[in-house]
C-alpha cells in the first residue's frame, strides 16, 4: 500500500516499475507502474535457528541471518539479479520497501535508494549492532560480524566499498518509515523523519457502533479455539478473514456473522465498530489507535507481538497469545473489552496528527529531489 501510494503521488513526474516477491497485490500497483513483474525473493532458513533449539529471533540482524545473509554466494545471486534489473529498467531510483539486497545493488550501481516500511523493517544505519526487539527473546543465533563479512564479501565481487557495520546495509538509503514514534522499536536511534501510517482522517466514533469487527489475513483461524470463540458470542460482528477457508467462512456466517469478501472501508469500520480484533498488523493497530476504540490482539509472529504491545502502552489493547487454546479463555477477554467499550478518547486525540497524514504528498516531496 505505501508502495503504490507514493507511485500515485509522483504521477507523471516519474516512470515506476514494480518487481514484486509476490504477485498477489500486483493489481494495487498495476494501474501508477509502467509495469509490473515478479522480482527476486528472499526466503526464510531455519536450519541454523532449528539446530540451536530453535529460540525466537532477537533482533533484526537475527532476523537477515534467517534470510541466508550468513552465505555470500546468496547475496551475490541476489545483488546480481537486481544490478541487471536496474540497467535493463535503466532505473535512476529506487524505493525499497524490506528489500535489503535491492539496497546494497543501488549502493554498486550509484543510483539513489529510498527506504518505505514500517519502523519495524527500516532500521537506521549507523547501529553498532542491532537491539533486542522483545526482553524475553535474547538468544543471538547469527553473529553480526559473521553477517558483515558475508555482505562485504558480495560488496567485493561488485566491486563495491566494504560496510563497517551490519546496520550500514541502510546508510546509502533515504530512510522513509511509515509509523508513529511509539511504535518504533529503533525511536531511541531514529533521525529521520517518520510518515504517516494512516492516510484517512477519520472523525473520532460517536460512541453508536456495537460491531465486533474482526481481520485475521493468514492463518489466524486455524486455531479452532478462537474460532469456537467467536461462533459461541452472542453479539453483532463483521469479518474480513481472507486467509480463512471455504468452511471457516460458513461457519462465521451460519453464526451470524456479517462475512465480507473484500477490504472493508476505515469510514465504515469506524462508524460501526466498538471494538477491533486481529493479529496486531501495525496498520490495523493504527487505524483502532485513531478511531479510539478498544482493541484485543491475536499476534501470530514476534513483529506483530512487538506492535502490540507498543500499542497497549499507548491506549486499551489486549493481547492474546497465540499459543492459547481455550476458547473460554479467549471468550471473556473478548467480552470484557466490549463490555468495557471505547479506547482512550485523550489518547486518540494526541495521537492522531501523527497518525493521519497524506503520505504520498510528504513523500514525493522529499523523493523528486533525488531524481531531479
Amino acid at each position: 500500500m505505501t508502495l503504490r501510494d507514493i507511485a500515485e503521488a509522483l504521477g507523471a513526474d516519474a516512470i515506476c516499475d514494480a518487481a514484486l516477491c509476490r504477485m498477489e497485490h500486483a493489481k494495487e500497483l498495476e494501474p501508477h507502474c509502467d509495469t509490473v513483474f515478479q522480482g527476486a525473493r528472499l526466503s526464510t532458513n531455519r536450519a541454523r535457528r532449528e539446530a540451536a533449539g530453535n529460540p525466537h529471533v532477537a533482533t533484526w540482524g537475527d532476523f537477515l541471518g534467517d534470510l541466508n545473509f550468513w552465505n555470500p554466494q546468496f547475496l551475490i545471486a541476489q545483488i546480481k539479479w537486481w544490478l541487471e534489473t536496474i540497467k535493463a529498467r535503466k532505473s535512476r531510483l529506487l524505493i525499497a520497501d524490506f528489500a535489503p539486497c535491492a539496497q546494497l545493488a543501488a549502493q554498486i550501481a550509484g543510483i539513489p535508494s529510498v527506504a518505505v516500511g514500517t519502523g519495524y523493517s527500516v532500521p537506521p544505519a549507523g547501529l553498532d549492532s542491532f537491539p533486542i526487539l522483545l526482553p524475553e527473546y535474547s538468544e543471538r543465533v547469527f553473529a553480526e560480524d559473521e553477517l558483515l563479512r558475508a555482505v562485504n564479501m558480495a560488496l567485493a565481487y561488485f566491486g563495491g566499498r566494504p560496510l563497517a557495520r551490519l546496520s550500514d546495509i541502510y546508510a546509502q538509503s533515504t530512510a522513509m518509515p511509515r509509523t508513529i514514534a511509539g511504535l518504533d522499536p529503533y525511536r531511541d536511534w531514529r533521525q529521520a523523519p517518520l510518515l504517516p501510517p494512516l492516510n484517512e482522517r477519520l472523525p473520532r466514533p460517536d460512541g453508536s457502533g456495537d460491531e465486533i469487527f474482526f481481520y485475521f489475513s493468514t492463518s489466524e483461524t486455524e486455531n479452532h479455539a478462537l474460532v469456537d470463540a467467536l461462533i459461541g458470542l452472542d453479539l453483532p460482528m463483521r469479518a474480513f478473514i481472507p486467509g480463512a477457508t471455504a468452511n471457516i467462512r460458513e461457519l462465521f456466517v451460519e453464526a451470524g456473522v456479517t462475512v465480507e469478501t473484500r477490504p472493508v472501508p476505515f469510514a465504515e469500520i469506524n462508524r460501526r465498530s466498538r471494538l477491533l480484533l486481529h493479529s496486531g498488523q501495525h496498520g490495523t493497530l493504527c487505524m483502532g489507535l485513531g478511531m479510539g476504540i478498544g482493541q484485543v490482539a491475536f499476534p501470530q509472529h514476534l513483529e506483530h507481538l512487538f506492535h502490540a504491545r507498543r500499542a497497549a502502552e499507548l491506549a486499551p489493547v489486549r493481547i492474546v497469545n497465540s499459543g492459547t487454546r481455550d476458547a473460554d479463555e479467549i471468550s471473556a477477554t473478548i467480552m470484557e473489552a466490549y463490555e468495557i467499550g471505547g479506547g482512550d478518547a485523550a489518547a486518540a486525540e494526541k495521537l492522531r496528527p501523527d497518525l493521519f497524514g497524506d503520505a504520498g504528498a510528504i513523500a514525493r516531496g522529499r523523493i523528486l529531489p533525488l531524481i531531479q
